[in-house]
């Protein structure tokens, strides 16, 4: 039982937002191109590094969409989540060991079944809500007037 709760600890933590890695940036407009969804490496006193190799120079980035400020859900959403996890749960328990309310080796899989299936399905919930939440809260941030100094310390503040 013990490690049957460190394992969902260590899911949970897996699969919590804390530890996704997520773009800070929707896309970059330079003079010449857009690049969607670009996650940043390193930045230089006139260039940006991205991971996937491309260089882009500072004086020519135009304007960012970025993520807004999201702060976490509150706990309230959590247990909504958890809640709306608990049918999918219940749902995939009965089909998987249909007499696991009598007791019996069906008992014993269809808890672990129930407990496993309700804690993915909350997860799978609050992500999906958190994504939304994300999603609404898009900014545009146009650089035009921004000297080099002010834009390199935009970008250097944005780098986790």
């Amino acid at each position: 039982m013990k490690r049957f709760i460190f394992l969902l600890v260590y899911l949970i933590t897996l699969n919590s937002d804390l530890f996704a890695s997520r773009p800070t940036f929707i896309n970059i407009i330079t003079n010449s191109d857009t690049i969607h969804h670009p996650t940043l490496i390193d930045v230089s006193e006139t260039e940006i590094t991205l991971d996937t190799g491309i260089v882009i120079l500072i004086d020519d980035v135009n304007a960012v969409m970025a993520y807004g400020p999201t702060k976490g859900l509150p706990i309230l959403a959590g247990a909504a989540c958890g809640y709306l996890g608990f049918f999918p749960g219940l749902c995939v328990t009965i089909l998987i060991a249909p007499g696991f309310m009598e007791g019996g080796t069906d008992g014993i899989v269809g808890a672990i079944t129930s407990y496993g299936t309700v804690v993915l399905s909350a997860i799978y919930a609050y992500k999906t809500t958190h994504r939304i939440v994300r999603e609404k809260n898009q900014k545009m941030v146009y650089m035009d007037g921004w000297s080099v100094e002010e834009k390199r310390d935009f970008f250097i503040n944005a780098i986790p």
